[in-house]
């Protein structure tokens, strides 16, 4: 089509509004990541309670840094080094305190024979000691900055630091995130808007189209501020996930356009094809709306983030769509013309496809069947460690660090089988049996325990002639920092083991070691009152998005099915509709699992977008369809015809949602890399599927008797 194109007055009001949406949103918007603790779990989740219960029994020194210091360790060089930057450290505000070779014990020697210090400060290969650095709450994005200097003006040929701990590795989240913010800002406007151009060739379309989809994405950022929800560990790309969504609603709007004005039956095309577009539209918002509804139940406090802040943008996103876009649909006046390009193209594929129509859906089934197994074997719970890039510098450093002593702390809470106290003799040898069988097992790193931590204090020669008792009360006092209370209840009935645990090689889920640990706990007479941690959190947090996925996408096809149903009025097409949208899941996560793709809290809701794109598509060829059906007598050329108006709309629209979303391929991030082109084989599985599966096995189930 040849456009022509001048701005009219309401088209000027919205680019306005735009404009001054952009000034509020960037001088009232905090529009950088929070990724923290407290974030995985809300204050009413469990996990969450046992963590402040823990802390109230206990003095907590599990919010820590690890640096780890390579050196000649024996020098005195090296020791003025190590002293200096633990001086330095301790002047920064937010650290508590700081344990080191120059710090706590009487040098390198001392530290190696002392039972807590060598298990604290040296590794394993006695190549390097660490500089342990205790962090006043759990609350670290300014601090890490300051701590990061101090180890680049540090760090010499031979004095290689490396920083490790939960609190690094979620502050270095964070900046991915926000990284990727930027960059995809940037890159979606280019490539949606080449896409566009190329597509409609026409100026007003791609303003309108551009306009549209950054006034969504501002607007809903806008009202979930509002609404209190932060941008953190998914809604990071809520911005570019809404403009995606706007998107898919003005391309269908568009397609339809050109089919009203390829008519030459009417007078106001724009509000014939509002009015052939708003039903399907709703009817794919309300599945999108649906699915992020979902995440609201589940327990995981990203999933929840996610799923109210997608609900805002999908209302916000159709709302935009037919209000916004509009405004320039009427600016452009449109005459018939030769197809572009990749009209030609589409149609060559269409071409070849249709021609191996059976052969498509046969294979569709078959990648079914193959995945299926997939399912048992999909890695819900990857380290830490697996959120940066493989065989990066980074990623050597963190498992360097894990290797060394763990990396992940796990708090164990423990009291006797019997509920005696553990002020005793008897006790503390019971303690040091399951101290050291903690130690064998393979996924520990190192333990810290109220043993290891008398054992240190009995090595001085006054201490020695002190009862259990006595000493365990000396090192209560505020003058030893009240050590002891980090490690035992005040009633002396509860005591605390803090396990350094190894994120890397793991081959069972951190649930499932945990539960192993348990086992150790009570064969040596001792009961888990408590467990909590990074480590924990971590575990129950996979869990919880296993759950999701499983639970979630089964009430969403439930929930997709009778809304199948209520479109087409025929329980035939809605297990049509049911059959297809199994099918897009099922390939996606059984292919992610063969590949042993790990499956992050972040990479996880790719499944439920993928399934939103092929319902989208499925809606809107039935809806066209039940209109075709009033026409034609064989359902068989109704299929044909629908799939021959929708086609380039679906291809259209799956070539927008691959580009767009291949956009994640540019992040440094490999879990939204994984996001990124999980949605993208998602989006060609749901494009194939609604245009021949779903047909296809409608026309099987409906036959004449």
């Amino acid at each position: 089509m040849k456009k022509t194109f001048r701005l009219n007055k309401e088209a000027w009001v919205f680019i306005c509004l735009t404009i001054a949406s952009g000034l509020i949103l960037f001088n009232c918007v905090n529009l950088v990541p929070r990724v923290d603790y407290n974030f995985f779990f809300s204050n009413t989740d469990p996990q969450f309670q046992d963590e402040n219960s823990i802390s109230r029994l206990f003095k907590r020194k599990d919010f820590l840094l690890i640096i780890n210091a390579a050196g000649p360790i024996k020098s005195n060089g090296y020791l003025q080094k190590v002293r200096d930057l633990s001086t330095s450290l301790l002047k920064l505000k937010g650290i508590i305190a700081v344990k080191s070779i120059a710090h706590g014990p009487n040098g390198l020697e001392d530290a190696i024979k002392g039972p807590l210090w060598n298990r604290l400060l040296i590794s394993k290969d006695q190549e390097s000691t660490n500089i342990i650095v205790f962090l006043k709450g759990t609350s670290s994005q300014n601090l890490i900055p300051n701590i990061e200097k101090l180890i680049l003006k540090s760090s010499g040929d031979d004095f290689h630091l490396i920083i490790s701990g939960p609190a690094y590795i979620l502050e270095l989240i964070s900046r991915h995130l926000l990284k990727d913010i930027r960059v995809f800002s940037l890159l979606v406007l280019v490539i949606f808007g080449a896409i566009i151009m190329f597509i409609f060739r026409s100026v007003g379309i791609l303003l309108g189209s551009v306009i549209s989809c950054i006034s969504a994405s501002m607007w809903t950022l806008m009202i979930t501020h509002m609404l209190g929800l932060k941008i953190g560990l998914l809604t990071a790309n809520l911005a570019t996930i809404v403009f995606v969504l706007t998107l898919s609603h003005i391309v269908f709007l568009t397609y339809n356009w050109k089919y009203v004005l390829s008519q030459n039956e009417h007078n106001s095309p724009v509000e014939e094809a509002i009015h052939l577009t708003i039903s399907p539209s709703f009817w794919s918002m309300l599945t999108t709306l649906l699915g992020f509804l979902s995440l609201l139940s589940v327990p995981a406090q990203p999933l929840k983030e996610l799923g109210a802040s997608g609900v805002a943008g999908a209302l916000v996103a159709i709302t935009v769509a037919y209000s916004v876009y509009p405004a320039f649909l009427r600016c452009v006046e449109s005459s018939t013309s030769k197809n572009n390009v990749l009209d030609r193209y589409q149609q060559k594929v269409e071409k070849i496809l249709e021609k191996r129509k059976k052969l498509t859906v046969l294979g569709i089934f078959s990648l079914f069947i193959l995945a299926l197994p997939g399912l048992w074997m999909a890695n819900t719970d990857p380290s830490l460690i697996s959120y940066f890039t493989k065989n990066s510098q980074l990623e050597q450093n963190l498992t360097y660090i894990d290797h060394h002593g763990g990396s992940s702390p796990l708090i164990l809470i423990v009291k006797t089988a019997t509920g005696e106290k553990l002020d005793t003799e008897q006790s503390y040898q019971k303690l040091w049996k399951l101290q050291r069988s903690l130690e064998e097992y393979r996924e520990v790193g190192s333990v810290i325990s109220l043993p290891v931590l008398m054992a240190e204090a009995k090595r001085n020669i006054l201490a020695s002639l002190l009862s259990w008792e006595g000493l365990l009360n000396i090192l209560q006092r505020p003058q030893f920092e009240g050590i002891a209370r980090s490690f035992i209840t005040d009633d002396h009935t509860q005591g605390l083991f803090l396990l350094r645990m190894n994120e890397s090689n793991r081959k069972i889920s951190r649930l499932q070691v945990i539960e192993e640990i348990k086992k150790m706990v009570y064969a040596n007479g001792f009961v888990p009152e408590k467990i909590g941690g990074t480590y924990s959190l971590q575990g129950h947090l996979s869990k919880l998005v296993a759950s999701s996925i499983i639970f979630g996408l089964g009430q969403l096809i439930l929930i997709f099915s009778l809304i199948a149903w209520v479109i087409s009025r025929s329980i035939k097409i809605a297990l049509a509709i049911t059959v297809s949208i199994c099918v897009i899941p099922v390939i996606v996560l059984g292919t992610i699992g063969w590949l042993r793709v790990p499956l992050d809290i972040i990479s996880a809701p790719a499944c439920n977008i993928a399934l939103g794109l092929g319902i989208d598509s499925m809606i809107h060829m039935v809806r066209a369809y039940r209109r075709q059906k009033h026409q034609e007598n064989k359902d068989a050329e109704n299929w044909a015809k629908i799939r021959h108006r929708f086609w380039q709309p679906v291809l259209t629209f799956t070539l927008v949602m691959v580009l767009g979303f291949g956009i994640f391929s540019f992040s440094e991030f490999p879990s939204t890399q994984r996001f990124g082109v999980a949605v993208v084989f998602g989006a060609i599985i749901a494009c194939m599927t609604a245009l021949f599966v779903m047909p296809t096995t409608a026309q099987i189930n409906i036959k004449k008797s």
